[in-house]
């Protein structure tokens, strides 16, 4: 078989070869046939067939027993099937470390979905060689995010848009300045913030960044719709000279040097090839599709990059709670498993948010569904999944009550779409359910349809949580989808307001409290539970630093020597 020591080079062809004679040959039966034959079964060369015969008998595959003289018929039998034969050629492949060419064969013999069902239990036996190559493989329960930094927005993106692109300014986690980055230095004039640019940073494609290549990143996310669009609704123009970029806004604020050191806000450029453009980051896209893709380090980086070579990254979904690749990532579970390492977030949580339309639930209705969920929470709370009192860890310690004093159970069918559906979401419904509401479930696509009730799902923040806990007032579905058109133009104008009048961070902080408490207050919606992530990793591999939002670092990761 493919394991003997003997056995020759295996092949895409030898593959090809036995899958033909698989169509007309039975597994362990004996046939005769002859050599005219074999080459019509195989449009392959009369000459030729004895050696190939030899080759796939030398390899395992057959029994080959050729006819002596004119006229005497050979015999041959098949030893192993073709599927047995490539699933145990793509495990050596991945055995050595070679993924990529294992994918390969998989994808060329229509086998992908089988090849990705047994990858995991090969990856245990391939830690080794991978380590060898400095290559990381992660197991993750999604498929391929979006990478485009104008449209993720999700958190299963943020990993490869913080590897693949770079910020004009960064956010030091520690003190909370804001630090130079593709940007060499900045400073204010007036109501204009002045950015010089780096003149030593190329994209991955090779080309050399400008000023003019920022200033239209900038213009794209001031004009074109996105989720973040109202955080630049401040900027009136952005303009390229030489190497600075000049950013005009209406009023000058600190935020929008946070705004510029965001996840979201990194500097791209388009690819006309695919819709993934390209970044000046510390690792490019090497592959793409959507179960698997892979991040190469790039070595011509202007700053400090990763440690490892290659990051591949597989879609798994039913990986159980031991090691097989270095990483393995999960869906949280409500409770830890053995193995798992359990990450739980500092901020952020899941929610129920109310959508406004004409015929939306009264708030005595809002009022009854608040109550059961709250209670549902306090049911399940534990140090996995402790209630949340606010949508940020800031003001845990506050307790959350509405302040209404009726509450009546929905008479209609509530509308309701839940996004990733979990097991402590689908729990909620249930209860729901169990204390008499009639709900039907409707597909994630149908969120922004006006007749909704209501949307169940969560929000995690970066380490920057000030910020990031402005920008979730301004454009989370609390406020785009749960708001009506005028109360959204006073939200916007108070919060606007509260920027310019607080002197602090912690004043502005306390003040954001304030709406977060308005919105809870006036039924827009309900902070639930706590969330967590949920990672088993290899022994080998270090630097297993994770943000406020549970998200490991790609740059941070090595492996010991």
């Amino acid at each position: 078989m493919v394991e003997n020591q003997s056995s020759p080079f295996i092949t895409q062809i030898h593959l090809q070869r036995l899958q033909q004679l698989s169509r007309y040959y039975s597994l362990n039966i004996a046939a005769t046939t002859d050599v005219q034959t074999l080459a019509e079964q195989l449009s392959f060369s009369e000459r030729n067939i004895a050696k190939l015969m030899k080759t796939l008998a030398s390899i395992g595959w057959i029994s080959w027993k050729p006819g002596r003289g004119r006229g005497n018929k050979s015999e041959i039998t098949l030893l192993d099937s073709f599927e047995s034969a490539l699933m145990s050629v793509l495990e050596q492949h991945c055995h050595k470390g070679h993924l990529s060419e294992a994918a390969r064969y998989a994808d060329l013999f229509g086998y992908e979905e089988m090849f990705r069902k047994k990858l995991p239990s090969w990856l245990t036996q391939a830690q080794e060689s991978l380590k060898n190559l400095n290559t990381l493989v992660t197991l993750v329960p999604y498929s391929l995010p979006i990478m485009h930094p104008l449209w993720a927005y999700r958190s299963s993106s943020r990993l490869y848009i913080e590897a693949m692109f770079d910020t004009l300014l960064k956010y030091d986690n520690e003190t909370g300045a804001i630090r130079p980055h593709l940007a060499h230095h900045y400073e204010f004039r007036e109501n204009e913030l002045w950015l010089r640019i780096r003149p030593d940073v190329c994209f991955h494609n090779g080309e050399k960044l400008t000023a003019q290549h920022v200033a239209k990143c900038i213009e794209d996310r001031v004009s074109k719709p996105h989720n973040y669009q109202i955080l630049y609704r401040h900027i009136l123009e952005v303009v390229a000279e030489g190497l600075w970029v000049v950013i005009k806004m209406s009023q000058r604020h600190e935020s929008i040097l946070h705004l510029l050191s965001e996840a979201h806000a990194p500097i791209y450029l388009d690819n006309p090839e695919q819709d993934i453009p390209y970044g000046t980051g510390p690792y490019a896209l090497e592959l793409s599709s959507e179960h698997h893709w892979i991040l190469a380090k790039n070595p011509n980086y202007f700053s400090a990059g990763g440690f490892i070579d290659r990051a591949e990254y597989w879609t798994s979904d039913d990986a159980d709670s031991s090691v097989q690749g270095h990483i393995v990532h999960h869906r949280c579970p409500a409770s830890p498993s053995g193995g798992v390492d359990k990450i739980s977030l500092q901020t952020g949580c899941d929610v129920i948010e109310f959508k406004h339309h004409q015929s939306e639930l009264s708030m005595d209705e809002k009022a009854w569904i608040f109550h059961q969920a709250r209670e549902f929470c306090r049911q399940q709370a534990s140090d996995y999944i402790p209630i949340a009192n606010s949508i940020t860890g800031y003001h845990q310690n506050k307790g959350v009550f509405l302040y209404h004093p009726n509450q009546s159970k929905p008479t209609r069918p509530l509308r309701v779409c839940i996004s990733g559906q979990t097991e402590l979401r689908l729990k909620l419904i249930e209860h729901l359910r169990q204390q008499g509401a009639e709900i039907e479930l409707f597909p994630l696509e149908h969120l922004k349809q006006t007749w909704i009730d209501f949307a169940v799902g969560g929000y995690v923040f970066p380490n920057n949580t000030v910020f990031g806990y402005y920008k979730w007032l301004l454009t989370s579905l609390a406020f785009t989808s749960c708001l009506s058109a005028e109360q959204q133009q006073a939200f916007l104008s108070i919060v606007d307001q509260l920027m310019l009048a607080s002197d602090t961070e912690q004043d502005f902080l306390n003040e954001l409290y304030r709406c977060e408490d308005w919105l809870i207050q006036n039924g827009v919606f309900v902070p639930l539970w706590r969330d967590s992530e949920s990672y088993d990793v290899a022994n080998s591999l270090h630097g297993l630093e994770t943000d406020s939002a549970g998200i490991l670092s790609l740059q941070k990761l090595w492996f010991d020597s």
